[in-house]
């Protein structure tokens, strides 16, 4: 049986189930799967996972995340993630040919990129890559943060909440998985798409989040 559904917030100890497999944030004890922490419920075909109410972000391999250059060498770029280890992206791992030295004439400290994971060490800090069409750097101007556990919630089931989002706005969204977003559109519609994922950060624990969110579209930028 199980006891909790999707985005329901659960305590330490609180019994989950004793018929899925249990993912982070959980234990098991007894053939019943139980919560390690004060988190919010996912529940995917691989199992159930309790993600922390607050908490830092932790990177996995295969991560698309947004970051900001924070340092220059000759030969990488170091990058904040929104996480308490060092991040770096090498010369080899960008989509354009870059002189070894001069790094700063392509990206600059305080330029925003999107970027994936593709290697974390035990230390838990990581390697990223910006190879491949969709990666790049950004304009920093259309950034917001969300902690990243609220990510779920931001994003919906299948997409649906972001999805909900962005055809409202006709804006185009990056949600990085270390709760960085980027929003790109005219200058009414993204302040309606900023104003929707901050009513998301400010109010994640409520059941009734995705009709609240339509609402608040609808008052400021017209029927979905």
């Amino acid at each position: 049986m199980i006891n909790v559904k999707n985005f329901d917030i659960v305590t330490p100890g609180e019994l989950l189930s004793d018929e899925r497999n249990g993912g982070n944030g959980t234990y098991e004890e007894d053939n019943k799967i139980y919560s390690k922490f004060l988190g919010m419920i996912q529940i995917s075909d691989r199992g159930i996972s309790v993600n922390p109410l607050t908490g830092n972000y932790y990177p996995s391999e295969g991560d698309d995340i947004i970051g900001e250059v924070t340092e220059i060498s000759s030969k990488y770029w170091v990058v904040d993630i929104n996480a308490p280890f060092y991040t770096r992206l090498d010369v080899r791992d960008v989509n354009f040919r870059a002189e070894l030295g001069e790094l700063d004439k392509y990206i600059e400290i305080g330029d925003m990129i999107y970027a994936r994971v593709f290697r974390v060490y035990p230390n838990n800090a990581a390697d990223i890559s910006m190879r491949g069409t969709r990666y790049g750097k950004l304009e920093s101007k259309m950034i917001t943060r969300i902690d990243s556990v609220k990510l779920p919630r931001l994003i919906g089931k299948e997409g649906a909440m972001i999805n909900m989002i962005k055809e409202a706005t006709k804006c185009d969204i990056l949600v990085g998985q270390n709760g960085i977003v980027w929003v790109d559109g005219d200058e009414s519609s993204r302040s309606v798409a900023l104003s929707a994922i901050k009513f998301i950060d400010e109010n994640y624990v409520d059941t009734d989040l995705t009709e609240k969110v339509r609402r608040l579209l609808e008052d400021v930028h017209g029927k979905i």
